[in-house]
């Protein structure tokens, strides 16, 4: 069978992991030790930027940058197309998560989404780098953040080493966050990592982490917490990043071979924005026919193919009970449209350029019929 995410880790590497391992089990540091440090400096070289802090989750990463951004009371704008955790963190920070609309296209907020939910208490934006794809209205969305004075914040939990003008995800907002879940591009586990140029957020945030302990005078500033990534995730995903390119460019050729042969379908459309060489494509993602059965899809698709289809993030933000009553009040036509037609195919490197032509054809031979 194949499924939708597994990680990529080949035998080199699990013999590197296990030596490693070994070696902080002598050594007896298992946290804030060299193996943070080789991760942090390869995050950075990755993002582009002059940070990065390891932490133990994407969802907390994003909760300590809501915090060091001082949301507490203020609005923060979300695209109600995105796993729960983007807007959970706002909540858990203090402020209130703002739904907008996206692009269909691409899944990402626009100018105009945006605009439409800007009020004076907006303090920050959060754009989700959704499948791995860089909105082609990014640069327009930063210089609208800066004119209106707000923080931009991209959740990149999708993106490693996906770009867009050649700027690298994680280095386009005022701070950002990468996922290191099992199913991610790149994996530590559990485990995330924040990166920003602003070397007075990195400190904040590297005190929040910590239980508020300042990294330079070791004394306890602000109430903060454990959120920090441990020596051994830190050492798996140095060595997983040393992968990237070549885990990139296995997505991307399983993502021409999908996109070759579905492109032409009339009740498929394709959500594959260019360049598709700054895609990181974590998955690759389309939208069927409103007359196309989804369910029956998936289902002749594991019976006939052996292949697991899959789709996200359903309910939509605004409609999980938790947010529900205030997303009650609003309607969001373009993401309430992709709701239920969204589906995902593999492309992680489990899955050869001949299942992804079994892939293509299969789901192509149901549609067609």
């Amino acid at each position: 069978m194949i499924q939708g995410a597994e990680p990529f880790i080949p035998e080199d590497d699990r013999n590197e992991m296990l030596v490693g391992i070994n070696e902080i089990i002598k050594s007896g540091q298992f946290s804030l030790g060299k193996h943070l440090e080789e991760f942090e400096t390869a995050v950075c070289k990755m993002a582009g930027t002059q940070f990065a802090l390891g932490v133990n989750s994407c969802g907390t990463g994003l909760e300590l940058i809501f915090e060091a951004l001082e949301v507490k009371g203020k609005e923060v704008i979300v695209p109600a197309e995105t796993f729960l955790a983007t807007a959970n963190a706002v909540t858990r920070a203090g402020g209130k998560p703002v739904f907008a609309d996206i692009d269909p296209s691409n899944l990402s907020l626009t100018c105009t989404s945006i605009e439409n939910c800007i009020t004076e208490n907006t303090i920050a934006v959060a754009i989700v780098h959704m499948f791995g794809a860089i909105s082609h209205e990014i640069s327009k969305v930063k210089e609208l953040c800066k004119n209106k004075g707000i923080y931009l914040v991209e959740d990149a939990a999708h993106a490693h080493g996906a770009k867009m003008k050649s700027i690298p995800a994680g280095s386009w907002g005022d701070i950002a966050c990468f996922s290191f879940y099992a199913t991610k591009i790149l994996t530590t586990g559990e485990g995330g990592a924040i990166t920003t140029n602003d070397k007075d957020l990195a400190r904040k945030i590297s005190t929040l982490r910590n239980h508020g302990k300042d990294p330079i005078t070791s004394e306890f500033l602000i109430p903060g917490n454990n959120f920090r990534l441990a020596e051994i995730p830190s050492l798996i995903g140095s060595i997983q990043l040393n992968r990237l390119p070549e885990i990139l460019a296995h997505r991307r050729k399983i993502a021409s071979i999908y996109r070759e042969n579905l492109g032409s379908l009339q009740r498929v459309t394709l959500i594959d924005p260019s360049p598709h060489d700054g895609n990181s494509y974590w998955r690759y993602a389309a939208l069927l026919s409103p007359d196309v059965n989804r369910e029956k899809i998936q289902k002749q698709m594991r019976e006939q193919f052996q292949v697991r289809i899959t789709w996200m993030y359903e309910p939509l933000c605004h409609h999980q009970p938790v947010y529900s009553d205030e997303g009650s009040k609003i309607k969001l036509p373009n993401a309430e449209k992709i709701c239920g037609s969204l589906i995902n195919l593999p492309t992680h490197n489990k899955v050869s350029e001949h299942d992804a032509e079994r892939v293509a054809q299969g789901l192509k031979k149901l549609i067609d019929r």
